[in-house]
């Protein structure tokens, strides 16, 4: 698991000052946020949510306490649970592909500014889609453009962090493929040079 452990060591290293190396676009953040259409009472994965980014947002459409935020960096939890303060948002430190989450316990799986440290995306998409509920929707969502994203991950200088062997964004159709192996369904696949924004739905079993 050494490369497990070089990507926690990168992500821990730079928790305290991430929010300054890396700049999020909230308008279009808010916008991801909203076209997913979370409705209150909806339990909501946020999977490597760093310092929380999301955390305010998804507080704002359903309780805090169906809100579940997990990293496997535990600074990056720290921090995260900082920013929060007193809320009852549960935080785990820990790797969304292997916690004993039970299955089809969420409504919603985001993973935001996260997938390209999967190296195995068609597992990690397996994984997700066993976690939704009948009719969850999982969500692969960056407020940046694929190109940029990648070109960061190339030049990141780091053990952790392979932008050419495995810490690249594939192209939409790439990712929708995934996800439709998997049995979800596409609902929204926006891959621009303004965001980029994959979502399908897991089917409802009669």
């Amino acid at each position: 698991m050494q490369e497990y452990d070089e990507k926690t060591v990168f992500f821990n290293e730079r928790a305290e000052r991430w929010d300054e190396i890396s700049r999020h676009n909230m308008a279009k953040v808010e916008l991801m946020i909203r076209l997913l259409n979370i409705k209150p009472g909806d339990r909501v994965l946020d999977v490597g949510t760093g310092t929380g980014v999301l955390l305010s947002l998804l507080a704002g459409f359903t309780n805090p306490e169906d809100i579940t935020a997990i990293d496997i960096a535990e600074k990056m939890i720290e921090e995260a649970k900082r920013k929060a303060g007193d809320t009852k948002i549960t935080f785990i430190h820990g790797d969304a592909l292997t916690y004993p989450f039970n299955p089809e316990t969420f409504d919603q799986v985001i993973c935001y500014s996260v997938f390209p440290h999967f190296e195995d995306k068609r597992g990690a998409a397996r994984r997700f889609g066993e976690l939704l509920k009948p009719g969850g929707l999982l969500g692969i969502l960056h407020s940046d453009c694929r190109d940029k994203i990648n070109h960061v991950h190339i030049h990141a200088n780091h053990p952790g962090i392979h932008g050419i062997k495995g810490d690249n964004l594939p192209s939409a159709d790439m990712v929708m493929n995934c996800m439709k192996d998997q049995g979800l369904q596409a609902e929204i696949m926006i891959d621009t040079s303004e965001l980029y924004m994959i979502c399908a739905r897991k089917r409802w079993q009669s």
